[in-house]
């Protein structure tokens, strides 16, 4: 059989209906692939929900064909005619594969004999398999239950065949095109499985694939309803009907199928049955479901009998066409893989390390790096791609697997959580990992540090020695301090002493953790990188509520604890909006952590006979989400940032992002992002007297606001942009990887 004469050529052909959004993701995740060029061919359906127009966006990129249709058979052999490729691989709209997939998949085409090729599909998880091997029938039964390929059924007419699914499927173009394609009598299920069978029975081989993975996030449709539940069975009954009799080859009588055929309705029956007992479909589900049993009896009978296939016909396939090649990003000095580890991230909770960690993702995987975040999750692991990252969510570790190396003494959670980490980066299917980057907080990195063989940073932010300054309640609780509390400064000793890299957002923070822990951190595993933001300004908004014309507003963002500096804050608004009666203070954050004595600091200002004059201009808006955040940040006309110590500052640069005039302190990383009386102003910490002397100055003087705000802009533009920061971490974590000492057996068992 013929190989192919040149470097084979791939064409990936998407068919979608009714899933605006997963086609888009699916887009976004083919330009992670790894291996040679390839287009995408794209067909849409006739729903109408927004689909054709997401996909209009990607026109320059991808060819897009449409059907008028419901019919995915129809759909791929649409997309086959369009294809230039030698090679034409499908997966569906809500499936995403894995970088290396695209290579794996060329590769089993060296072999001349192969026809048809696929490998194994995960769940809606990413982390169970869907689908490993599997073979089929004649009689259309699937044998799910393979753990290793059925190669031995690669031979013409075979009872049993090997099969490839339909959202993990490749075809060499001429074994597809010369069995004619897709037979459109097949609207879904038991499509890819007739022509793997055909393709068996034309004298070429199916390769079933062991690395060549793809998650399949089984989306809603027109035929499953949201709990993943087929709810249309019409095909699935018909079609199996249809197959038996079309694709018998003499194996058996017609009586035989009609036999098989009442059973595997019977067993539906029953499944549907219960189904609807337990509440996931309707009674008018199990109507529609009896009805269309009825009409699949009569139907697969009469057109399988008739034996007339409707088919692609080879005579009808376009000239030769040139590769329309999608774009992939490919960064300078090629791809490398990069993980970061944070407890939390979005959508869930968004204290700082998550926010860093997110954009840090997020911008090295715009840049084409390959890029995993691992934190954690309440329920079962689950593997999303989002933003072009991987985002692995695990669940709580209840004990660790792998013992702690003599001489450590991490606490248990924490030893648990970090080997979970450990575990993870180890079975990551693909390339080898770069490096990996974790907080201090949680010495989420202690695992990888013990073990020695992954090349491996720590970011730092406040450490737990800050955090005990501004919570001495803690600090003086012997039990947490002997069991928790000191455990864990002696773990973020050991990091600090031996990690291969270290990045500091800013040198305060380095500063002051080196003399804090009385450590040196200095020389070349050390570098220090500014945080990056993307540029908010021109990503859609929820408005900030409303206030009466006129008004000035300030604006506090952060957690309502003293480190943050909430009680300044609170206690210089009583004498500056007493003093300002258009001014109104908004205060976005979490107001429900414990102050001194145990009461917030919201209820405590609320409480305070001294606060009862303003208090109807002093809005605690409590937690909220980027696009309500982004709406406040547009709506301020000063941002009060009075803590303590930050070891950067976040905040002040999304409000100098938008050209909004910034007060933070003299302290920490805040006086490398904002230069005072340039692009903002700095106030004593812990300072009374000195907040509230910067918040007259700039709520009298609307020039001096205009003229910081402009100038926080201009210094974000240049300090502080998502490419800047990606490209200095990119720098760091390549060096760290090249420049780390031989991998040495620290205790940590495989």
């Amino acid at each position: 059989m013929p190989g192919f004469s040149h470097p084979a050529t791939v064409s990936i052909v998407i068919c979608t209906d009714g899933r605006a959004q997963a086609i888009e993701t699916t887009l976004r995740c083919l330009r992670h692939l790894d291996g040679p060029g390839f287009e995408v061919v794209v067909v849409t359906g006739p729903t109408q929900d927004g689909t054709h127009d997401i996909v209009a966006r990607w026109a320059d990129a991808v060819r897009i064909v449409h059907n008028p249709l419901c019919n995915l058979s129809v759909s791929r052999n649409i997309g086959i005619r369009e294809a230039a490729g030698d090679i034409i691989a499908f997966i569906d709209d809500d499936a995403l594969p894995e970088p290396a997939w695209l290579e794996q998949i060329v590769a089993a085409f060296d072999d001349p004999r192969v026809g048809a090729a696929g490998g194994i599909v995960l769940d809606h998880t990413g982390c169970r398999p869907q689908y490993l091997y599997a073979a089929c029938n004649r009689l259309g039964i699937a044998e799910w239950g393979r753990r290793t390929p059925a190669d031995d059924y690669n031979f013409p007419l075979s009872f049993n065949f090997p099969y490839v699914q339909g959202t993990n499927a490749a075809f060499r173009r001429s074994a597809l095109v010369g069995v004619g394609g897709f037979d459109e009598e097949y609207e879904y299920y038991l499509d890819e499985t007739d022509v793997c069978c055909r393709i068996v029975d034309d004298g070429w081989i199916v390769r079933q694939l062991p690395h060549a993975y793809v998650h399949h996030k089984v989306l809603a449709s027109s035929i499953r309803n949201a709990d993943r539940v087929t709810r249309v069975f019409y095909p699935v009954l018909k079609n199996k009907l249809y197959f038996s009799i079309v694709n018998n080859k003499g194996h058996y009588p017609l009586a035989r199928a009609i036999e098989d055929m009442t059973a595997f309705v019977a067993t539906h029956t029953s499944n549907f049955e219960q189904l609807v007992i337990a509440g996931r479909l309707m009674p008018d589900d199990l109507r529609r479901y009896r009805e269309d049993a009825n009409r699949a009896w009569q139907d697969g009978l009469e057109r399988g009998l008739r034996g007339r296939r409707a088919m692609l016909d080879p005579a009808t396939m376009p000239a030769e066409r040139a590769l329309k090649l999608f774009p992939r990003p490919m960064p300078e000095g090629g791809r490398s893989r990069f993980v970061f580890c944070s407890r939390d991230y979005p959508p869930g909770r968004m204290g700082g390390v998550a926010r860093y960690t997110h954009q840090f993702a997020r911008s090295v995987a715009a840049l084409g790096h390959h890029v995993h975040v691992l934190t954690s999750d309440e329920g079962h692991d689950r593997i999303d791609f989002e933003d072009g990252v991987w985002v692995h969510r695990l669940a709580p570790a209840a004990e660790a697997t792998v013992p702690q190396p003599p001489g450590f003494a991490v606490p248990g959670n924490v030893w648990a959580h970090s080997t979970r980490l450990l575990a993870e980066v180890r079975g990551l299917r693909g390339a080898p990992v770069t490096a990996v980057c974790t907080p201090i907080w949680d010495c989420e990195g202690i695992a990888f540090l013990a073990d020695g063989r992954i090349p491996h940073a720590i970011v730092l932010q406040t450490p737990m020695h800050s955090w005990l300054e501004t919570h001495p309640h803690m600090a003086q609780d012997e039990a947490f301090m002997a069991s928790y509390g000191r455990p864990i400064l002696a773990v973020e000793r050991r990091l600090l002493e031996g990690a291969e890299g270290i990045v500091a957002i800013s040198r305060a923070i380095a500063e002051e953790i080196a003399q804090a822990y009385d450590v040196t951190i200095e020389g070349e595993r050390v570098s220090y990188i500014p945080l990056g933001l993307d540029d908010w300004t021109a990503w859609p908004a929820t408005p900030a509520p409303a206030l009466p014309e006129g008004t000035q507003r300030l604006l506090f963002v952060g957690r309502l604890e003293t480190r943050k500096g909430i009680d300044i804050l609170l206690e210089a608004a009583k004498t500056v909006l007493a003093r300002h009666p258009h001014v109104h203070l908004d205060v976005v954050g979490n107001a429900a952590l414990p102050g001194p004595g145990g009461v917030t600091y919201r209820d405590a200002f609320l409480a305070d006979p001294a606060a009862e004059p303003v208090l109807d201009r002093v809005h605690f808006r409590g937690e909220v989400d980027d696009a309500s955040l982004r709406g406040y940040y547009r709506a301020c006309d000063v941002l009060v940032t009075p803590s303590r110590f930050e070891s950067f500052g976040l905040m002040l640069v999304e409000g100098m992002m938008f050209g909004k005039a910034v007060i933070g302190c003299r302290a920490g990383g805040m006086i490398e992002v904002v230069e005072d009386g340039v692009s903002g102003l700095l106030a004593e910490p812990g300072d009374v007297a000195s907040l509230r002397d910067a918040l007259e100055k700039l709520l009298g003087d609307a020039a001096l606001r205009q003229r910081l705000g402009a100038a926080g802009r201009e210094r974000f533009e240049a300090r502080f942009s998502a490419e800047r920061a990606a490209d200095a971490i990119i720098a760091f974590l390549r060096y760290v990887a090249a420049h780390e000492a031989p991998a040495t057996e620290r205790g940590v068992a495989a």
